[in-house]
C-alpha cells in the first residue's frame, strides 16, 4: 500500500475525524482535507492537512504534519498561513505518530478555539526575518530601568558588532547603546562597562507607541498606512526634518525602534529600516495652508531583527542562584583550573569577577585551559578578560595588579600595617577562589583575619583528585591531603623544555571534569545553606566521588 493511502486510512480511522478527504500525492507532501468533531464542539471544524513524506520524522525541528485553516487566525497559536502551532510526542510509528499529532490538534481546539485560554507567557508578534540590500540586520537591546510614555520619541545611540553569516547570508549585528530623549536624558542599556564603552558607530530614532504593530496582536504590520493611527504628527514632522538634514547620505538606511509593552512592566523593540532619500512619508499641505506630514500608499515595512538580550532573558534558560550571582568574586591564580572557574562563573550569571596572576600564557597552556591559541602570547590575566567579556555583556572584571599575591604580600605580609591593609584589600570580596597550587601563599592567607569566604583548590597529578579547602584552616587541611592522605605521584610531572617549573599531568577533560563537579557542589552549599565543610573530589574511570570531612 502506497504511503498515501496509508496515511489517509489511517488519518480515518481517527474516532473523532469525521471525514478526511481530497487527498492528493505531490511531490515531497501529501495533501488533503479533514473534518474534526467531537462531543465539545458545537459544529464540524475543516482543516487543510499536509502531511510531508519525511513523516512521522521531523522536518528541520518542525514537526512534518501541518493543520491548516485560514478563518481560525485571530485565535491563538495559528500562523499566518493558517497552520496551526502544535507541539506533540516523537513516534517512529505511523499510526502511533498520526494518533499523537491528531490528539494535539483535538486538545488546541478545546483550549484555544473552545475555552479562549490565554497563556501565562508573552508570546512575542510574528516577524519574518527580511533581507534589506541582500543583508539581514540585528539589533540587541536591554531593558533601561525607565518607563516610556505612549507617543514619546528621540534618539538611539548604536554601536556595531562583529559581522557574519545567517540564514545563509550576511548580517550586519548591533546594540543599542542609548535612547535619548528630547529633553537630553539619557536611558541606558544595561551592558556591562566594556560594551558601554565601545564606540558609537551611529544613530536612529525611536518613538513608544505602547501597544504592538500587529493585527490580531500577533502578526506584524507589513505597510506603512498601517501604522498611521500610532505614529504622531510629531514623530512624522521629525522624521522628516531628519531626511531634509541628512539628504547628503541618500541611500543610508536609518533604523526606527517601535516600542511597546508586553505586559505591566516589559517593554519590546521592533526596528524598521528607512532609507534615507526614500522615506516612506511626505510633506503635503492641508486646508489652512500649513503643511503636515503623511504617508505615501502601499510603502512596505522594512523589519530588521531585534532581541532583547537583558541578562534575565540572557541566562534565563539556567544560571545561578542571584545571591550566588550578585556576589563580588576574585579569583587567583588563572592558569588551567582558574580559568575554568572563572569562565563557569561567567557563563552562570555571576556579574562581578576580579582575577589576579602574574604569569604569561603560552602556546603549551592551551590545550588544558580556557585561553585560545590565535591571541598569541598575552598576559593570562589580559586575555581572560577578553574571553569574559565575548561571553557575557553583563560580567564586570578588574585585573588586580600582577605582583600583588606573589611578590608584594609574600614580602610585606608580617609588617602588621601592611597585613591590614591585604585584609581590608580581600575583605572587599564576597568571595575569593584561591587556583594559585601555592603553597606559601596559602599560608599566608591563612593567617588573615579575614570576613569574606576563602576557597583553594587544587589538583593532584593526572587529575586524581581536587582537594577543597575552606578559610579557615585550609593551610593544614591542603597540606595534610597532599602529604598523608592522597597518593599524589609528583615523580612523573610535565617538565616544560627551558628552565620552568614541572607541572602536574591532566587533560583538559580531566581538569575541567573535577573542576565543574566542584564549582556545583560549592554552589550548591551557598544556595542551600548548608555547612560550608571541605571535601575532596576523587576520581577513577568511571566514577566521581565527593568524599566530605
Amino acid at each position: 500500500m502506497a504511503f498515501s493511502d496509508d496515511v489517509k486510512m489511517l488519518i480515518s480511522d481517527i474516532p473523532f475525524v469525521e471525514k478526511a478527504y481530497d487527498f492528493v500525492e505531490e511531490d515531497i507532501l501529501i495533501k488533503g482535507k479533514v473534518k474534526i468533531s467531537f462531543k465539545k464542539l458545537s459544529h464540524s471544524l475543516e482543516f487543510e492537512v499536509e502531511v510531508y513524506k519525511c513523516y512521522p520524522l521531523k522536518n528541520y525541528d518542525t514537526d512534518s504534519i501541518k493543520f491548516k485553516n485560514l478563518n481560525l487566525i485571530n485565535y491563538k497559536h495559528v500562523m499566518s498561513n493558517g497552520a496551526i502551532c502544535i507541539h506533540t510526542s516523537h513516534s517512529t510509528i505511523l499510526k502511533s505518530k498520526l494518533n499523537y499529532d491528531f490528539n494535539s490538534l483535538k486538545n488546541w481546539i478545546i483550549k484555544y478555539y473552545i475555552n479562549k485560554d490565554q497563556d501565562d507567557h508573552y508570546e512575542h508578534i510574528i516577524v519574518e526575518d527580511k533581507l534589506i540590500n541582500n543583508q539581514y540586520r540585528s539589533f540587541l537591546f536591554t531593558d533601561t530601568r525607565h518607563s516610556f510614555a505612549k507617543g514619546e520619541f528621540g534618539d538611539v545611540t548604536i554601536t556595531a558588532l562583529q559581522s557574519g553569516v545567517y540564514r545563509g547570508h550576511s548580517i550586519s549585528n548591533h546594540l543599542i547603546q542609548t535612547f535619548i530623549r528630547k529633553n537630553g536624558e539619557q536611558l541606558d542599556c544595561q551592558w556591562s562597562n566594556l560594551y558601554k564603552n565601545m564606540d558609537i558607530s551611529y544613530n536612529g530614532a525611536y518613538l513608544f507607541i505602547e501597544v504592538p504593530p500587529a493585527i490580531y496582536g500577533k502578526f506584524i504590520f507589513t505597510k506603512w498606512i498601517d501604522l498611521q493611527d500610532h505614529l504622531p504628527q510629531a514623530f512624522l514632522n521629525f522624521l522628516l526634518e531628519f531626511q531634509k538634514n541628512n539628504i547628503t547620505e541618500k541611500g543610508k538606511l536609518f533604523p526606527v525602534f517601535l516600542g511597546y509593552k508586553i505586559d505591566e512592566v516589559n517593554i519590546h523593540w521592533q526596528v524598521a529600516l528607512l532609507e534615507i532619500g526614500n522615506f516612506p512619508i511626505l510633506g503635503v499641505p492641508d486646508s489652512k495652508g500649513s503643511w503636515i506630514t503623511v504617508f505615501r500608499n502601499d510603502e512596505e515595512i522594512n523589519w530588521g531583527i531585534t532581541r532583547n538580550s537583558s541578562y534575565k532573558y540572557f541566562f534565563g534558560r539556567g544560571s545561578f542562584s542571584q545571591s550566588f550571582t550578585e556576589k563580588k568574586i576574585l579569583i587567583i591564580g588563572v592558569g588551567a583550573l582558574g580559568s575554568m572557574v572563572a569562565k563557569t562563573l561567567t557563563r552562570c550569571g555571576c556579574k562581578y569577577i576580579d582575577f589576579a596572576d602574574y604569569d604569561v600564557k603560552e602556546p603549551e597552556n592551551v590545550c588544558r585551559s580556557e585561553y585560545q591559541f590565535n591571541i598569541g602570547l598575552i598576559d593570562k590575566t589580559e586575555e581572560l578578560k577578553i574571553i569574559l567579556g565575548t561571553i557575557s555583556p553583563f560580567v564586570e572584571t578588574n585585573i588586580v595588579e600582577k605582583d600583588y599575591f606573589q611578590g608584594i604580600i609574600k614580602l610585606y605580609h608580617k609588617e602588621q600595617g601592611e597585613k591590614s591593609s591585604f585584609e581590608e584589600n580581600l575583605n572587599q570580596y564576597d568571595l575569593v577562589f584561591d587556583c594559585t597550587t601555592d603553597n606559601d601563599l596559602m599560608y599566608i592567607l591563612d593567617t588573615l583575619k579575614l570576613k569574606c569566604d576563602l576557597i583553594n583548590l587544587s589538583i593532584t597529578n593526572f587529575a586524581q583528585e581536587l582537594v577543597c579547602a575552606f578559610y579557615p584552616n585550609a593551610y593544614n587541611f591542603v597540606m595534610n591531603q597532599f602529604t598523608n592522605v592522597l597518593e599524589n605521584d609528583t615523580s612523573d610531572l610535565y617538565n616544560p623544555t627551558g628552565c620552568w617549573n614541572p607541572t602536574f599531568k591532566a587533560s583538559y577533560n580531566d581538569i575541567s571534569l573535577l573542576a565543574q563537579m566542584a564549582i556545583k557542589h560549592i554552589h550548591t552549599l551557598y544556595e542551600t545553606g548548608i555547612r560550608k565543610s571541605n571535601f575532596v573530589i576523587e576520581s577513577d574511570s568511571s566514577n566521581l566521588k565527593i568524599v566530605k570531612y
